[in-house]
């Protein structure tokens, strides 16, 4: 076994590292690495620490530079306490864990040495491992809002030719640092289109982080982008809190539905994207984020813009390429694909297996799909839960809600109509219900099955209305 005698550490030692290690400018060579990376003296002593290792550690770089290692355990995690131990002991150590900041991680520590064997310092990298697997994706701000497009043969979205073209030219955007904008009717894909340009969920991916818009009210609105600064007045768990921003840094921040930002938070969305940096609440140190951005709306923006509900410098900085996604029943092969592929999931475990009938397999193609995705996997489903095995024209189910309302019909006198009662607008869905199953089904005793009532129940309620 070797030993080394100036293994102790001594001030006197430190003239022995290089002197490279000293200069300004190894720094801002540490910040090149895309891990995080922190030089440390042999007592524990952090001196650089890199930019990527502080948004692992969720600290402030004037935190961590002159302090003690092993003082950062309780707010960054245990894992940090391992390292410190073995620094301790001039060991070498590689460990893997979850931080505080909920960021999974590789650490090591590498003793620095001279040529003659002196331990002069210590190396600190740490490496982020499974990103799309991350406890902030659980977050109920990361749900998935949309029905997804299938996977074909394994590997992303089922894409029609003018989905892939679509998703050719996000692509494209997204590379060349352009923010892109996603528009079109709900259920046509928009999440599942953003996240497979933003490679959501691949081995190795960047980060991509799904912000549902809707539940960011004005008095979160900071905390849940930009994050807590540890140890703050207004950090009650010690650890501070990741924003969205940071989640994202390096990859995709995906705002979802971002016409539900109020003014006042689109106000400081425009701030953060003309400059890019952030500073978490409780902290006055400006961050930089390196974030590809797409956001997606149903809403007829230029009405909102025009209306003053949706601020227009904002909507230059998010469209700045604007990609319409087609509705379904603009895509009649995508209808068939689709079917196809939601029921090879019902079939998955079930006996018998469900079959389509050409009856219903031509309502299927007929539909126009007010819904979508979303509501052709629920007539679908409708169906499944209504026969055994083979899907007749009778289980082809709209949901009311799917479907467009009954206008009230003029008075007689040609002017406004007279308030209706409670019972009069009951009675008036009910019929019209009615109608359209008997339309749709083609006689009243399918319509009374395809509805579960009885014959002489769906004859009386008709007759009511004549």
């Amino acid at each position: 076994m070797k030993f080394y005698a100036n293994d102790l550490t001594a001030p006197g030692q430190r003239r022995l590292r290089p002197a490279f290690i000293d200069e300004p400018q190894f720094g801002a060579f540490l910040d090149a690495f895309p891990d995080g990376v922190a030089l440390l003296e042999t007592d524990g002593t952090i001196k650089l620490v890199n930019g990527k290792l502080e948004l692992l550690l969720n600290l402030a770089r004037g935190d961590l530079v002159g302090s003690d290692l092993a003082k950062h355990a309780k707010t960054a995690g245990t894992l940090v306490q391992k390292l410190a131990s073995a620094l301790r002991q001039l060991k070498r150590i590689e460990v893997s864990g979850t931080l505080n900041s909920q960021r999974n991680v590789t650490a090591s520590i590498g003793i620095l040495r001279t040529p003659d064997g002196g331990a002069y310092g210590a190396l600190l990298t740490m490496r982020e491992t499974g990103r799309h697997h991350r406890g902030y994706e659980r977050s109920d701000h990361f749900r998935f809002e949309a029905e997804p497009l299938p996977a074909a043969g394994g590997g992303g979205p089922l894409l029609t030719p003018r989905l892939s073209t679509i998703a050719r030219r996000a692509a494209t955007a997204i590379e060349r640092g352009s923010a892109v904008l996603l528009t079109g009717e709900t259920g046509t894909g928009k999440t599942e289109l953003a996240r497979f340009i933003g490679k959501a969920g691949a081995p190795d991916a960047p980060p991509f982080v799904h912000v549902n818009c809707g539940m960011l009210a004005d008095a979160q609105f900071d905390a849940e982008m930009f994050g807590i600064e540890p140890g703050s007045a207004l950090d009650t768990s010690t650890r501070g809190k990741l924003g969205f921003v940071e989640a994202a840094d390096g990859g995709t921040l995906f705002l979802d539905q971002v016409t539900d930002l109020s003014p006042v938070s689109q106000m400081k969305l425009v701030a953060f994207l003309e400059s890019q940096t952030f500073s978490r609440l409780g902290s006055m140190q400006r961050r930089k984020a390196r974030i590809s951005l797409v956001t997606a709306t149903n809403a007829g923006l230029p009405d909102l813009i025009e209306s003053g509900a949706f601020r227009r410098d904002l909507y230059y900085r998010i469209a700045v390429v604007t990609l319409e996604l087609p509705t379904l029943r603009d895509q009649p092969e995508l209808v068939t694909a689709l079917t196809a592929h939601v029921l090879r999931r019902l079939n998955a475990g079930r006996t018998p297996a469900l079959q389509l009938s050409p009856a219903f397999t031509k309502r299927l193609a007929a539909h126009a799909y007010p819904g979508n995705v979303r509501e052709l996997t629920n007539i679908l489903e409708r169906a499944a839960a209504s026969t055994e095995d083979i899907a007749l024209a009778e289980h082809f189910i709209v949901a009311p809600d799917a479907a467009p309302r009954p206008s009230p019909a003029p008075s007689a006198s040609g002017g406004e109509t007279a308030p209706a009662s409670f019972r009069d607008l009951v009675q008036a869905f009910e019929s019209w219900v009615l109608e359209k199953s008997i339309a749709e089904h083609g006689s009243k005793r399918s319509a009374a099955k395809a509805l579960g009532i009885d014959i002489a129940t769906l004859v009386r309620k008709t007759k009511r209305t004549r």
